[in-house]
């Protein structure tokens, strides 16, 4: 090879590589995690679609509460999405997340998706602990036993892009 005095050649650095593999690996094993946790909580083997929507959404947080909208487990980047302790968020419902700017029509639409036990997919605003505000995409999937009776609704959540 030629070298001219105005090209400069620089190596590919590995790490460029290893960095974004690494990153695609720290989430796949963050979402196994929290496939394995959800198995022992719900004391149900997760359907297949479900399965493959936990693992293929985008989502930083995974609440999970009962037919009557009770928390009964929250994953660790709940945690760190919210800044709420996840002991402090079981037993409660997941309206303790909203405030002044949560929009009423969100909220309505929310409920009439639940009660209708159909999946939602939208966003709502909602309140950290230290009381800053964020905008929250969400996914939320009605769970069924194997007689299809509702068990469990399952969110998936995560932080929106600042527009």
């Amino acid at each position: 090879m030629i070298d001219t005095p105005n090209t400069t050649i620089t190596p590919i650095l590995s790490f460029d590589f290893y960095i974004e593999n690494y990153h695609k690996l720290t989430l796949s094993l963050k979402k196994e995690v929290d496939l394995k946790a959800l198995n022992s909580v719900l004391r149900i083997e997760l359907d297949g679609k479900t399965k493959q929507i936990i693992e293929e959404e985008p989502y930083e947080a995974m609440v999970v509460t009962s037919p009557d909208r009770q928390i009964v487990w929250v994953n660790q980047g709940f945690a760190e999405m919210t800044g709420y302790d996840k002991k402090f968020a079981l037993g409660k419902n997941p309206k303790f997340l909203q405030g002044e700017k949560t929009e009423k029509e969100t909220i309505h639409n929310i409920s009439k998706h639940l009660n209708q036990q159909q999946v939602y997919s939208g966003s709502i605003i909602n309140y950290r602990k230290n009381g800053e505000r964020y905008r929250c995409d969400i996914k939320i999937l009605p769970l069924y036993n194997s007689k299809q009776e509702l068990t469990h609704f399952i969110a998936l959540e995560r932080e929106a892009p600042a527009a």
